[in-house]
């Protein structure tokens, strides 16, 4: 398990190395303030993973953050000036992802479907997990929902950087193509066409994800902080749409998974979270990564903190 150091964020900026242009920026402060520094059209995705309106503190090992929202109407009206702001900031080919749980992902969908139209919504994506307690009065909760809006029909999708085995135990056969390599094949009974599909090159992901478990209290991924998401769920969203140099930003960054992600894949991004414990273990976490990436001769953009940073009234900056 990999720690994070409880101590306040300072402004700083930790070089690893690169001369690749801008740094990528964590910032402690209230993300619609750093929402309203930037350009339009500035960011390729935005992934949120906001708190789910439990009426709880949510809490791992002395680090916690209020989750007070228990009220869908309520979280809907405090969650809209992110999603206007995100709107915004997207690009025609960009994206947004919007994590959440039955108790409001209802809610978000018809705000979004008002605010990008129904036109943009492209998949509800449901994420399928084992892993804690179940109840003996209902089947267990033991999913969430991600919401994907494109910002234009030419949002930016890469199927190839994400593809997945396919199941051995398909109802179609399997020959050997020319090349001796194993092809699954099926023939259409009305028409005789045959379709036939490399084993070996995988298959595009259906919208219901079974294969990327919760973390476990022993994952070596975890950093002691509530709510932490697993690296495999944000690399498949984050190849999969977007490329090398593109730009990344997570309002709510808790831990910082998906800054984690987006510098090990060669991507820029923006991090916010109100929290300065939260941003101080996701610094932890990118230091670190960044100094291994910089010794194995792939160094990351500088990382640029600020901590309890007003940018509402500056003027809007290019990321």
């Amino acid at each position: 398990m990999v720690g994070c150091a409880s101590r306040m964020l300072n402004q700083q900026t930790i070089q690893f190395g690169a001369d690749v242009g801008p740094p990528d920026q964590l910032v402690a402060a209230d993300c619609v303030d750093v929402q309203r520094s930037l350009a339009d059209a500035s960011v390729d995705l935005v992934y949120i993973d906001p708190p789910f309106g439990t009426g709880k503190t949510q809490s791992n090992q002395g680090r916690s953050y209020p989750d007070a929202r228990n009220n869908p109407d309520a979280f809907v009206e405090w969650l809209a000036p992110c999603l206007i702001e995100s709107h915004r900031l997207l690009r025609a080919t960009g994206s947004l992802f919007v994590h959440l749980d039955y108790r409001s992902v209802h809610y978000i969908k018809v705000y979004l479907d008002t605010l990008f139209g129904r036109s943009r919504f492209i998949n509800e994506l449901i994420w399928c997990y084992s892993v804690g307690g179940k109840s003996k009065r209902r089947f267990a909760r033991k999913h969430d929902t991600i919401l994907w809006y494109g910002k234009s029909a030419d949002y930016a999708f890469y199927p190839e950087h994400v593809h997945v085995p396919r199941k051995p135990s398909s109802h179609m056969r399997v020959v050997m193509d020319e090349n001796g390599e194993p092809v699954q094949e099926k023939t259409d009974r009305k028409t005789g066409k045959v379709y036939r599909y490399p084993v070996n090159r995988g298959k595009i992901p259906e919208d219901w994800w079974t294969d990327i478990e919760l973390l476990n209290r022993s994952d070596k991924e975890r950093v002691a902080w509530p709510t932490q998401k697993p690296t495999r769920l944000l690399e498949r969203i984050i190849k999969g749409t977007t490329q090398p140099g593109d730009l990344v930003a997570d309002w709510f960054s808790g831990s910082g998974t998906t800054a984690v992600v987006a510098q090990r894949e060669g991507r820029r991004f923006i991090a916010t979270d109100v929290e300065p414990d939260a941003v101080s273990c996701a610094r932890d976490r990118l230091a670190v990564q960044g100094q291994r990436l910089a010794a194995e001769g792939s160094p990351p953009p500088d990382l640029h903190c600020l901590a309890n940073t007003d940018l509402s009234s500056g003027p809007r900056q290019e990321s």
